[in-house]
């Protein structure tokens, strides 16, 4: 049996920052995984992303799954190099808990057990399909399931907001479908205020795709390679596929946990507080085995705060300080308040909007707190946007002013000048209250 300062079951994004930074502040690390380090993941991510940069230019589904397949061989080979640069153990095969810090492996080859002064779960979550609308290969599948497709349906019907149900609707009618997405809220981001939320279904009903906000699924049967579809309020149409973009469930791993001292919730998450720790001391849980399917970001801040605590650095997760990109027709990204979060946070939000002249469609807000002046916010929808908002969430970190931010030097005819220009716009909306 081997001692580890830290054992990570789990090799995706979560589970692997996590090793990393474990062993990047000293920990003598072991990482768990069945499959290949970081492939589902990375797939998941990026198996409808083309390089498709007019709706004229077909995209055939066998070569886009062959280089998708490619990079995500080039990436994990990359992962698993800087894992054992790193000196963490990488011990392929599936893990499960033997008990309060003990983890068994079962390998190809043989079967051993290695235990941690600190375990950090994070190994996923089960897809999860209502009673109505149950699992069916190639019919009915979860977005982890995507890349299996051997063909590309003429209708498909995504079930689930957020950054996930966007990104593959766009990634979907780039491919050629027609596509519905169906959604459990008004808003399709729900972390972004009103108006940019209108910019978003904008640019996804530019391409064509039905958006079906705040409607449920009430049947659904077979008609040849169609599925009728009837919705709550007496909408009807046909897809080919439906496929589940939402929330996971717990699996076998949860429930053996929870025998040893876990609280887990109604669809078998993992309860964590806001040091990623579950109820058993030590362990920790991240991603989507501790609840809702995360974004990228929110995976890899996740996987740093459990290990920043699993050696004892005591850390805690600010979800406000976790910046987002989703990648639509043009990128969308925000980090720290919106205006609807802001007051939960004790501040007196104000904004300011600005809209580009030079770059069409392009818009800026800065969130700000009235009466310290303080930047706590900023959604912006521009192809510039994954380079702005970290930029952003610095600013916010450091306590930068509206003031400082509307009088900072930007050259003409940059991105960086909008993000000044509703500064200037928040500041004027400050003195005129």
């Amino acid at each position: 049996m081997t001692e580890f300062d830290v054992v990570v079951l789990g090799g995706g994004l979560s589970g692997t920052r996590a090793a990393l930074r474990a062993a990047e502040l000293g920990g003598k690390v072991c990482l768990v995984e069945k499959g290949t380090v970081g492939r589902k993941g990375f797939l998941r991510r990026n198996i409808l992303l083309s390089e498709c940069r007019s709706d004229k230019d077909p995209i055939e589904w066998a070569s886009q799954l062959e280089r998708q397949e490619k990079l995500a061989e080039e990436y994990c080979g990359n992962l698993e190099s800087k894992l054992t640069e790193a000196g963490i153990l990488l011990l392929k095969g599936e893990g499960s808990l033997a008990g309060p810090g003990e983890v068994s492996v079962q390998g190809k080859e043989k079967n051993e057990t290695v235990t941690g002064k600190s375990l950090i779960l994070a190994c996923g979550s089960d897809p999860s399909f209502p009673p109505t609308l149950p699992r069916e290969e190639n019919v009915i599948i979860s977005i982890d399931e995507i890349y299996q497709l051997k063909k590309i349906p003429e209708k498909v019907l995504l079930v689930g907001a957020g950054k996930w149900g966007a990104e593959a609707a766009i990634g979907f009618q780039k491919l050629g479908c027609k596509v519905f997405l169906c959604v459990d809220s008004v808003e399709i981001l729900p972390e972004m205020d009103p108006e940019f939320n209108l910019k978003v279904e904008a640019q996804l009903k530019s391409k064509k795709i039905k958006i079906l906000p705040d409607k449920k699924i009430i049947s659904f049967f077979k008609n040849g390679d169609d599925l009728e579809m009837t919705l709550e309020t007496g909408i009807k149409f046909a897809t080919n596929l439906i496929v589940m973009v939402g929330e996971g469930k717990g699996g076998e791993l949860n429930k053996v946990a929870e025998s040893l001292g876990a609280r887990l919730g109604s669809e078998g998450e993992i309860f964590v507080d806001d040091r990623m720790m579950s109820s058993i001391p030590g362990v920790y849980g991240v991603s989507s085995i501790s609840g809702k399917r995360v974004t990228d970001m929110m995976s890899l801040e996740q996987g740093k705060v459990a290990s920043e605590n699993a050696m004892e650095r005591k850390r805690q997760l600010n979800p406000e300080w976790v910046p987002e990109i989703i990648r639509l027709v043009m990128n969308v990204g925000y980090v720290g308040c919106s205006m609807k979060s802001a007051p939960q946070q004790g501040f007196h939000p104000v904004e300011g909007i600005y809209e580009s002249e030079m770059f069409e469609g392009e818009i800026f807000k800065i969130v700000a707190d009235k009466r310290t002046k303080l930047v706590v916010g900023a959604q912006i929808i521009s192809s510039n946007a994954g380079e702005l908002i970290p930029m952003i969430l610095l600013f916010i970190k450091k306590g930068i002013t509206v003031p400082n931010l509307a009088n900072s030097s930007s050259f003409e005819g940059t991105r960086f000048q909008g993000v000044s220009c509703a500064a200037r716009a928040c500041l004027q909306a400050i003195k005129s209250q």
